[in-house]
C-alpha cells in the first residue's frame, strides 16, 4: 500500500487555499505590470502585441532594455533593475506553487489540525535549490513580498511617466 496520503477539500485546507490563492492573485499585478511597462517605456507602442505573446521572464528582459536605454537617472535605472530582478526570483517561487502538485504536512507524526506547511512536488525540476517545502510563515513573506514589490513598481513607473510627460511637454525627449 502507498504511505503518500492525500486530502480532497479538507476542512483544515482553508488558510492554505487563502495562502496559495492570495500568492497568485498577487503576482498578477506583476504580471500586469509587466504589459503597463512595455506600453509606457516602448518607443513604439505598436509592439505590445508582440510583447504579450512572451513569458513573464522574457517580458521582463525586454524590460530591462527600456530601462536601461530610457532610465532618467542612474538612480532611478538601479532601482527597476533591482526590483525587476526581485520579480523574477518571486516567478520562481510563484510557478512552483502554481505548476506543481502540492501536498499538507505536518511537523508532529500525528496528522492533526491544519497543517505546519505544504510540499511541492517539483515534478519538472525547476529548480533543485529551491527548498521542497512551504511553511506559512515562508508563504506570508513571500505574498508581503510581491505585494511590496508590486507598489514599488508601480510608484517607480508613475514616475518615470511623470518625467516622460514633463520632458514631452518642454520639447525634450525622456
Amino acid at each position: 500500500m502507498s504511505r503518500i496520503k492525500h486530502a480532497i477539500d479538507a476542512p483544515f485546507s482553508a488558510a492554505w487555499i487563502a495562502r496559495v490563492g492570495k500568492l497568485i492573485l498577487n503576482f498578477g499585478v506583476l504580471e500586469l505590470e509587466t504589459y503597463l511597462w512595455l506600453v509606457q517605456l516602448s518607443e513604439a507602442p505598436k509592439k505590445i502585441p508582440e510583447f504579450s505573446k512572451l513569458p513573464f521572464a522574457q517580458r521582463v528582459e525586454k524590460i530591462m532594455e527600456f530601462v536601461k536605454s530610457r532610465a532618467y537617472s542612474e538612480n532611478w535605472k538601479a532601482e527597476a533593475q533591482k526590483c525587476w530582478n526581485e520579480a523574477l526570483d518571486q516567478a520562481k517561487f510563484r510557478n512552483r506553487i502554481a505548476h506543481s502538485p502540492l501536498t499538507f504536512g505536518w511537523n508532529q507524526e500525528a496528522e492533526e489540525g491544519e497543517p505546519d506547511f505544504i510540499g511541492i512536488v517539483d515534478l519538472q525540476r525547476r529548480d533543485s535549490s529551491q527548498n521542497a517545502l512551504a511553511s506559512k510563515a515562508e508563504m506570508d513573506g513571500v505574498i508581503n513580498s510581491i505585494v511590496s514589490l508590486a507598489t514599488r513598481l508601480a510608484n517607480l513607473r508613475t514616475v518615470w511617466c511623470s518625467i516622460r510627460d514633463a520632458r514631452h511637454e518642454s520639447g525634450t525627449n525622456a
